[in-house]
């Protein structure tokens, strides 16, 4: 028996927790690009410039029309407030390496994408009161 799986590679790790480490900290305008990550972080959206959004514990990221739900109190306030916001899979990279590799796999995966916990993090830490 085969099952449909949407696999994602969240590592909540605290390995992340050291914010702008080696990449460029973040200014105060919350804007993240790929020169905030450090070496070793593989920048997992779509486009190359987003603004932190913070409501509360709620944070999202910005293109500057749209908001994505980048954590859970996000994503439920997105649902219950959904003008101006989508999905963060509409702008969360897949990762494609990760899916040719695993098209044998015991299990259908329907998408693999690449890790979000860096920006997570630097969002989280980013709107966290002063």
């Amino acid at each position: 028996m085969r099952f449909s799986v949407v696999l994602v590679l969240t590592l909540a790790s605290a390995a992340y927790a050291g914010v702008g480490a080696e990449g460029v900290p973040l200014g105060k305008d919350g804007v993240i690009t790929p020169a905030n990550l450090d070496e070793r972080e593989v920048w997992p959206l779509t486009i190359e410039r987003a603004t932190f959004v913070c409501e509360g514990e709620a944070v999202f990221l910005s293109d500057g029309k749209t908001q994505y739900a980048l954590n859970g109190v996000a994503k439920r306030l997105a649902a219950a407030h959904p003008e101006h916001r989508r999905p963060l899979e509409d702008i969360w990279r897949r990762d494609e390496q990760v899916m040719k590799g695993i098209h044998n796999a015991p299990v259908d995966v329907d998408v693999v994408r690449i890790n979000i916990t860096p920006v997570l993090s630097r969002g989280e830490q980013w709107c966290r009161p002063r």
